[in-house]
């Protein structure tokens, strides 16, 4: 009997670390190769330094405002990736992570001088269907923290997989805001 409680406090244990843990899922992102994202969204780039940034109680709630959801309880900061080429500032990369509906979905997204997209890369995940997709991420590129940036208005659908494309596009969205507000 006292081996069978013993189990089941562990088990209760394990179920109460995973919920709390699947609450603070989704920002938690490093980001795993910054050379080949550097390469792909600033050419000629040839180095970065991490700039980060806390935000105010105001700044949250207009964060939370304009993507239209609560920052994740993790997510009191964002590191910014600062890209410089020869010494000179090009542009910024900032990571996140969603939910999929097969679990983490990691995003990269570079943001050029001028607060516009360059480039959008996924560069984890578990979803069926490759998120890499040049016609899928090709739509992200050029928009701001002012575009919709919503699967069925400006953003289609990778076809079949409309949570894991909603993933994606959540997650972008989340950076250019965060970009806006925090980044200057």
């Amino acid at each position: 009997m006292k081996g069978m409680r013993k189990w089941v406090v562990v088990l209760g244990l394990v179920v109460g670390l995973s919920i709390a843990a699947g609450s603070a899922f989704a920002a938690l992102c490093v980001w795993i190769n910054p050379d080949r994202d550097i390469k792909n969204f600033f050419p000629g780039a040839d180095s970065y330094s991490t700039d980060v940034k806390k935000y105010s109680k105001q700044q949250e709630a207009v964060i939370e405002k304009r993507i239209g959801s609560q920052l994740d309880p993790d997510e009191n900061e964002f590191r910014f990736y600062r890209v410089k080429k020869a010494k000179k500032l090009v542009g910024t990369v900032l990571t996140h992570q969603a939910r999929g509906k097969y679990g983490a979905v990691q995003v990269v997204v570079g943001i050029g001088n001028n607060e516009k997209i360059v480039g959008v890369y996924v560069q984890r995940h578990r979803e069926p269907v490759s998120l890499n997709a040049p016609s899928f991420l090709a739509q992200f590129k050029g928009k701001t923290a002012d575009d919709p940036i919503t699967v069925g208005k400006d953003i289609d659908p990778i076809k079949g997989h409309d949570k894991s494309s909603q993933a994606v596009a959540f997650s972008v969205k989340k950076i250019l805001v965060v970009h806006d507000v925090l980044g200057k």
